[in-house]
């Protein structure tokens, strides 16, 4: 039964006026068991942020619900928008957008950029510092498409931020190819239950058909240039090359490290081959 009418709830065509709801559900008629046995009454809110965020697999969404009001809520599409928006919102990271051209994920970590999962409160908070990148884990599963979709819709008929679209948008930059998706999954920021990466890359980059992207107002634009300036640096890729290639295991960098000594060793010894060569003076 609810897996039947979950999707039809996140259409945006089949959205009810959210103070409609709240005149159905009173909350002091609605009463529910918590995990201590003892009468708990939620409000429509309450409820609505316990059903979403555990079928949309959101964390770190409890303390939103201290800064949301139901007379801002429009319909249950809104709601789950406001879900992955932790208000307030800080766009210090907007700005006009120099170049589309983002590095992939792999072509990030070709120059040595790590990676690591971001905090769960914001789906946003998506930062570069240090040749660290932080993203928030992202789910992806058959539903992730259904509803990134129709809050695309809703944000681009009737907000004035393009959050969900520019997040869309960063995200397809990220991942080209299927080995983009594994390295995300490797270091926890993508959980795929789809099984297949060649999939949950073909749905990330489905995602993108059709957006249009304000290069006036980007949202991620500070990133990018962040980004691309890292990338352009040749001591990053050779740090990383040498990283990746060579010093990969400790056997590995046991052995460079010989080498190295090795070389040092006959260049010394030829050099005190010369010396030793040359006339002594009388």
């Amino acid at each position: 039964m609810l897996q039947d009418v979950w999707p039809d709830m996140r259409l945006l065509e089949n959205q009810l006026p959210f103070f409609i709801l709240e005149e159905l559900f009173d909350p002091e008629k609605i009463k529910v068991s918590s995990n201590n046995n003892n009468i708990e009454r939620l409000s429509i809110l309450n409820l609505c942020h316990n059903f979403f965020k555990t079928l949309m697999h959101i964390e770190g969404t409890d303390g939103n619900m201290e800064k949301l009001c139901a007379s801002k809520v429009e319909h249950f599409v809104d709601f789950c928008r406001n879900l992955y928006l932790p208000l307030p919102l800080k766009p210090h990271a907007k700005g006009p957008l120099e170049t589309l051209n983002t590095p992939s994920i792999t072509e990030l970590h070709r120059a040595g950029v790590k990676f690591k999962v971001g905090s769960p409160k914001n789906l946003f908070g998506i930062r570069f510092a240090n040749g660290i990148l932080e993203i928030p884990k992202l789910a992806i599963s058959d539903e992730t498409e259904l509803t990134i979709r129709n809050l695309l819709a809703f944000e681009q008929c009737h907000c004035m931020e393009n959050y969900i679209n520019d997040y869309v948008v960063i995200m397809d930059r990220f991942v080209n190819t299927a080995k983009d998706v594994e390295l995300l999954v490797k270091h926890g920021i993508v959980e795929n239950r789809l099984g297949d990466s060649s999939g949950g890359s073909t749905l990330i980059n489905n995602l993108a058909d059709g957006v249009i992207v304000d290069s006036n107002d980007f949202y991620f634009a500070i990133l990018c240039e962040e980004l691309n300036e890292y990338c352009r640096t040749s001591w990053h890729k050779w740090q990383a090359n040498l990283r990746q290639n060579y010093c990969n295991t400790p056997w590995a960098t046991i052995s460079i490290a010989a080498a190295i000594c090795l070389l040092i060793l006959t260049f010394i010894q030829a050099v005190c081959s010369v010396i030793s060569a040359l006339p002594s003076k009388r």
